[in-house]
C-alpha cells in the first residue's frame, strides 16, 4: 500500500512542477513579446529576454528549452518550448509550451490624418 502512495504522490508533484513550468513559460513569453513588440525593437530582443527570464527562473526546473520569435510587420509572437525534468523515470519528460503576442508600438502624431 506504501508504494502505491508513494507512487501516486510522485505523479501529483510531477505533473504540479509541468503546471508550474508552463506559468514560468507563459511569463516569460509575455514579457518577450511586449519587449519586441516595443518602437525600435527587434522580435530578436523579445526572444532573447524571454530566454533569459527562464534560464533565472526554471533552469533547475527545465532539462532544455528553447525560444523563437517572429512578426508580421504588425505582432510580434514569442513561443517557447521545455522539457520538464522528470521525477519518475518510466514516464519520460512532460514538454510544455506557450506563446503570446504583443502589437507592435507605433507613433501616430496628433492631428495626422
Amino acid at each position: 500500500m506504501v508504494p502505491v502512495i508513494l507512487l501516486a504522490t510522485l505523479f501529483v508533484v510531477q505533473f504540479g512542477l509541468a503546471y508550474y513550468a508552463r506559468s514560468v513559460l507563459a511569463g516569460a513569453t509575455q514579457d518577450g513579446a511586449a519587449a519586441g513588440a516595443r518602437r525600435d525593437a527587434s522580435p530578436g530582443e523579445g526572444s532573447a529576454l524571454a530566454d533569459d527570464l527562464i534560464d533565472q527562473s526554471a533552469s533547475a526546473l527545465l532539462d532544455s528549452h528553447t525560444t523563437q520569435a517572429s512578426t508580421d510587420g504588425q505582432t510580434v509572437t514569442v513561443t517557447a518550448e521545455g522539457k520538464v525534468v522528470s521525477l519518475l523515470p518510466f514516464i519520460g519528460s512532460i514538454t510544455v509550451r506557450a506563446s503570446a503576442s504583443a502589437t507592435v508600438e507605433q507613433f501616430d502624431p496628433q492631428g495626422a490624418p
